[in-house]
């Protein structure tokens, strides 16, 4: 996706933080930080208020799978305000491992791992309308 219309977009990403023990947030800043020419705005469950009008600004929310289990009902009002604001949902797997939650895997409208390029692809495939239909990372160890 870089055609023209891509190349200066700028996203405005929800993702979740909170109740965080591994760190997840902070490894997938990392690696979201590391795409160059991936733009975007930041926006988190912790620091910004949840408000209708910030969710009509949201391209996509990104749910971190580790963070579940210590945030779940912060899980839940995302899922239902995906569905109110008609926003995309990214699951990005818990690092190192392969295993999510069928009921989580349902009501997203993406899965990936912790490749860099395979997050910003689903991403901009998402925000772009496009069905999510590869797991772009299977093979690939990092």
């Amino acid at each position: 996706m870089s055609d023209e219309n891509h190349e200066n977009k700028v996203y405005n990403i929800l993702i979740t933080k909170g109740n965080d023990p591994d760190n997840q947030y902070g490894f997938y800043k990392e690696r979201i930080d590391s795409q160059k020419n991936f733009l975007y705005n930041e926006y988190n469950t912790l620091d910004n208020d949840l408000t209708d009008e910030l969710f009509k600004e949201i391209d996509v929310i990104i749910l971190l799978f580790g963070l579940y289990h210590n945030n779940q009902e912060t899980f839940n009002e995302l899922i239902k305000k995906s569905n109110e604001f008609n926003i995309p949902l990214l699951l990005v797997r818990f690092f190192g491992m392969e295993f999510i939650l069928k009921e989580l895997e349902e009501k997203s409208d993406a899965v990936v791992g912790w490749n860099p390029h395979c997050i910003v692809n689903a991403i901009e495939t998402l925000v772009n309308g496009e069905d999510w239909v590869k797991p772009c990372d299977i093979e690939e160890e990092y």
